[in-house]
């Protein structure tokens, strides 16, 4: 797998995403479909719920790009991990994207706070020219 830490050192601003996702062939792609996006670096990846919060408490994420379903846990524990009142770094922006865009996730997720919520199946680009425009505004 390519080294996508490469940004970081050429923008010192560059926004860190903590890439939350159970599928290794989709967290491939969308590392390799962003690797040329300036502004942004994977700073992080996580495949399970208790990984994923472990990573949060060692350093601060500007985005978290997060699945639903994981191998273990659920996004929103991880989600709700960074609300907590011990969590030690700011919020960071939260993305979902999912195969399970149920209407009750969606509530859920919006309840959550969630800024963007996208369905892999259906709006995939869509997600990822969000997530370039938050690095470019960054």
């Amino acid at each position: 797998m390519t080294d996508h830490r490469s940004n970081a050192s050429a923008n010192l601003k560059a926004m860190k995403i903590l890439l939350v996702e159970d599928s290794l062939l989709l967290r491939e792609t969308i590392m390799d479909v962003l690797s040329d996006c300036p502004g942004l670096v994977f700073a992080g990846v996580a495949s399970s719920q208790d990984e994923a919060i472990m990573k949060l408490k060692q350093e601060p994420f500007d985005l978290l790009l997060v699945d639903i379903e994981l191998a273990q846990g659920h996004g929103f524990g991880v989600i709700k991990a960074t609300q907590e009142p011990d969590h030690p770094f700011p919020r960071p922006t939260y993305l979902i994207l999912t195969n399970h865009a149920y209407p009750q996730y969606r509530l859920i997720a919006k309840n959550l706070g969630v800024e963007h919520f996208f369905d892999k199946s259906m709006d995939f680009d869509v997600a990822i020219e969000t997530i370039e425009s938050l690095a470019a505004a960054f």
